[in-house]
Parts: C-alpha cells; structure tokens; sequence
C-alpha cells in the first residue's frame, strides 16, 4: 500500500488490532526515545478515551518516553482537561513512562518555515521538535473558519500561545495552518470519527477522507488545497491518489 492509504475501521478493530492496521497504512516504528501524542484535548471535539488507550498501550512498547502533550487555549488548560477527560489517569495507569504535558510551558524553539503563507518562522515547544514520532489524534469534526476540523488543523494546536486566536486568526487560519503543515509533520494520524476510526501516515489524506464522512467537498476546504500545493500538487491530482481499505 502507498503512503497515501487510509484505513478505515471500527472502533473495535482498532483495540483489537492496532499493531496491523497501522502496519497497513504504512506506518512502522522502532524503539525510540520520545514518541509525543496529540489528542485535541483544548479545543470542541475530544477523541475517545478508548481509542487513546489503545494508542498508549501499543507506544509503550516502543518508546522510552510517551508525553500526551495539548498547549492552552482561551477557554481550557491542558491541566484541567486531562484531569476532565481522564487522560491523566491514563497515564498513570500506564506507567512512569508515559506523562501528560502542557506544552505552553515548555522551553521553545524557532523554525523556519521554508514557503510561508503568512508566517516566516514558527515557536514550537520542544517535545514537538525533539519528538523521534508525533501521533496526531483529532476527532473529526466540522468548523466555522476553516470548514473542517481534522488531522491538519489539530497541529494549530500544537502553537504554545494561549491567546491563538487574537494571534493567527488575523492572518488568515488556512494560511496558518499549512505553514505549520511544512514543519510539523505527524507520523501517524488515528482519527475518531465517530463510529468509524481512520489510519493513516499523511495527515492530508486522512483529512481528505474524514471529509466524506462529514459530507464536506475537500476542494472547498481552502487549506487543504494550500498544503496539496505546497508539495506540488493540485488537491485534485492528490485525491486521485489516495487509497482506502475498509477492514
């Protein structure tokens, strides 16, 4: 299978058999030092706890360090919605191994961005930047500005400032958001959708795919199609690409 292959199951497959659906979307992993996950914690749309678990428990195998990491928002503090959620009970349960971790109060660094929109260079905390693999775990769902809310969008919230939305939301958040594609690219994207979970190694595709099942043309969504050509690509040459498998 391509890169470029979404896989498409249920929830159940998923805690079942994760180690073989991410094989078959691609992905592969190593021991390693720091694996970091980031669920969409801050933000509307939480994943399942479930689907995170099953998640932790197949890193853990692999790597020496598993940091859930969520910057603050406006609204949340990483703190408090891992306490909500149950997610630091999770991780307890896990094993010193594997902490929760507000990024907003991590040392940051400053990237480049090598074809910027809007932004020259990106302030990244350093589990984002010193991370060997970044697990990007959104729960698919629709949104006011940039129509969808997915694997993409989720990496908006990997930026340490509380205040993003006086922040980027001047600039225009699709521009935004596929400057931050150029630098941050997830490894693995396990997306909830609802009754269904998609897998994938691109975090473009699984946003393609998550837009069918939230009845959303992607060739309407405005970033999507900045990341598309940011490689190269016409958003519509990609589509054509892209492979699912339904297990």
């Amino acid at each position: 299978m391509t890169h470029d292959t979404v896989i498409v199951c249920s929830k159940q497959k998923v805690h079942l058999r994760l180690p073989q659906l991410v094989s078959s979307a691609g992905f592969s992993i190593k021991k390693c030092r720091l694996v970091l996950v980031k669920p969409n914690v801050c933000g509307f749309y939480h994943p399942s706890l479930d689907l995170l678990s099953s998640l932790i428990r197949y890193l853990c195998t692999y790597a020496d360090e598993t940091v859930i990491g969520e910057t603050a928002s406006m609204v949340h503090t990483p703190e408090r919605q891992f306490e909500k959620l149950g997610i630091n009970s999770l991780a307890r349960l896990s094993g010193a191994h594997v902490r929760t971790v507000n990024l907003s109060r991590e040392q940051v660094f400053k990237v480049k961005v090598p074809k910027p929109h809007c932004l020259k260079e990106l302030e990244l905390p350093e589990s984002v930047v010193k991370a060997n693999i970044i697990v990007d775990v959104p729960k698919a769902g629709t949104h006011g500005t940039t129509v969808i809310t997915n694997a993409l969008k989720n990496l908006f919230g990997l930026l340490p400032q509380k205040h993003k939305y006086s922040v980027y939301h001047p600039l225009g958040m699709d521009r935004v958001i596929a400057d931050i594609a150029q630098v941050v690219t997830p490894q693995l994207n396990i997306i909830d959708a609802g009754e269904n979970v998609l897998i994938g190694t691109d975090p473009l595709a699984a946003d393609v795919v998550a837009c069918d099942f939230l009845g959303i043309d992607p060739l309407k969504v405005e970033h999507l199609k900045l990341v598309s050509q940011d490689r190269g690509e016409s958003l519509e040459d990609f589509i054509e690409e892209i492979k699912i498998a339904r297990f």
